[in-house]
């Protein structure tokens, strides 16, 4: 039996935060969803989640914060940074904490998919 991947959607935009959830589950695979890092955090999501995608800007924790804690807590989740205000300062400081990818907004629903699939198929 084939495990079902479960993706964790953190951004603080619902419709952002809506539209990526439903993405996920048209690729068959698990979604939970946080309004904000600070929530991710508190849920633990990071402990059962295989894919983490967060936005940068957010109230409280930044998504480079969230991933920067995922890292300082040895865990080799695979994180995809979205941003609507790419930068290579911003894309230098993700990597340099672990980041699997970085994509800046907008992007097209199947260059995620792609994203989400490369990740997922890394060791």
């Amino acid at each position: 039996m084939t495990k079902t991947s479960k993706i964790a959607v953190v951004d603080d935009d619902g419709s952002m935060r809506d539209a990526l959830s439903a993405l996920v589950r048209s690729i068959g695979m698990a979604v939970a969803s946080y309004a904000s890092a600070d929530a991710f955090v508190a849920a633990q999501g990071f402990d059962d989640a295989d894919c983490i995608i967060t936005d940068v800007q957010m109230p409280g924790m930044s998504g480079i914060e969230l991933l920067e804690f995922i890292r300082r807590r040895r865990l080799a989740t695979p994180v995809i940074v979205i941003t609507a205000y790419p930068s290579a300062a911003l894309q230098a400081r993700a990597m340099a904490a672990g980041n699997a990818s970085f994509m800046g907004k907008p992007f097209d629903g199947n260059d995620m998919v792609n994203r989400i699939e490369q990740v997922l198929a890394q060791p």
